[in-house]
């Protein structure tokens, strides 16, 4: 659940947004809403790859292309489908690691009971 709130909400607010929002949306959605650790990392990462990666296919795809296979190039990368692959991997990786501080901040200040010292002096 948490990775489908994680893909529309920052693909809405990329239209608006600066990029730099897909580290912010998955950090504030899984310091909300509980997970697991590893489970945080990988909604996350999803859920900003996976747009990404689609959007960029729609676009290559729009432009036969032309457009991708240019960009990569640029960034001496072979073509464009790579490129594609590329940019979704370091957009998980952002969102990724973004997820994972989230949880962990809400592990910090999560209620634990203190443990009552089993020795007696």
């Amino acid at each position: 659940m948490n990775f489908l709130i994680i893909a529309i909400l920052s693909a809405l607010l990329q239209v608006f947004a600066p990029w730099w929002v897909i580290a912010i949306v998955p950090f504030v959605i899984l310091l909300w809403r509980p997970s697991r650790s590893a489970g945080s990392f990988w909604a996350g990462f999803g859920g900003i790859a996976v747009p990404w990666l689609l959007y960029g296919y729609y676009q290559h795809f729009i432009s036969d292309g032309a457009l991708s296979d240019r960009v990569a190039k640029i960034f001496m990368l072979p073509n464009g489908v790579l490129l594609l692959l590329v940019t979704a991997l370091i957009g998980g990786l952002v969102g990724g690691f973004s997820g994972a501080a989230g949880y962990w901040v809400r592990q910090i200040f999560r209620k634990h009971p203190v443990p009552l010292s089993t020795h007696t002096s």
